[in-house]
């Protein structure tokens, strides 16, 4: 896949940053405890799965950052996902994974699909504000814009992923997909990064062009004539 920005991200990961000092910066993470109490499930259970901790240590073992960044759980007041350059935070709002189950219970997503969604959306959420921040801390050129890099990004993580026999990856597409034929869904994400029909179309291209058998699902989100080229 010749995607320019996606490579000047990953390119980022093994590259020592010039100037940058001795002294080594990693991701590290935080659970903020919620004050709302239907929100303690997800406070609980991802410290529990050590959910954070599994994605510093994975992106700890090939990155060196020039400075340290805060991936957090908190309470935020909306359903999203943020990334500050200002305090080299990514948070993962509990609002945002609350708002993920109850679309999926309204649209009538079995248990077993609704838990696929959840990991898989909740994965590009999260990658995609990490690549947000790749492209801030190291100052990369992104032509196709921050939202493109960052979406790209998320969506390589979720295919490697895939290769591993995870189906999170179409689980994401679907319920991405649902969240946005209701406009009253609640989901703040969509808004908040104007992810649209556009950027869901890009996505699913990219994840149908590395494993067209898994995402036989993904070819009604891509125009017929740019579907042959997804996996150029």
């Amino acid at each position: 896949m010749r995607r320019a920005a996606t490579i000047l991200l990953l390119g980022a990961l093994t590259a020592p940053v010039p100037g940058m000092a001795a002294e080594r910066h990693d991701f590290i993470t935080a659970y903020q405890p919620p004050e709302t109490a239907d929100y303690a499930v997800y406070y609980d259970e991802l410290r529990k799965e050590r959910f954070l901790e599994s994605v510093a240590d994975e992106l700890n073992r090939v990155l060196e950052l020039p400075a340290t960044v805060t991936l957090r759980t908190a309470e935020c007041g909306h359903s999203t996902t943020t990334w500050s350059a200002d305090t080299h935070t990514v948070t993962v709002c509990y609002e945002f994974l609350d708002a993920m189950l109850v679309i999926a219970g309204e649209n009538g997503v079995l248990p077993e699909r609704s838990e696929q969604m959840f990991s898989g959306v909740v994965t590009f959420a999260l990658f995609d504000e990490i690549g947000r921040a790749l492209v801030g801390l190291y100052t990369l050129p992104v032509p196709q814009g921050v939202d493109r890099a960052a979406d790209e990004f998320a969506a390589i993580t979720l295919a490697a992923a895939e290769q591993e026999g995870d189906p999170s990856a179409a689980a994401a597409l679907e319920f991405l997909d649902l969240a946005l034929k209701d406009p009253e869904s609640g989901l703040e994400f969509l808004e908040e990064h104007r992810f649209d029909r556009a950027r869901l179309e890009a996505v699913a291209c990219l994840l149908y062009g590395n494993a067209p058998s898994q995402h036989a699902g993904a070819r009604g989100l891509i125009a017929p004539e740019r579907l042959a080229r997804c996996g150029e």
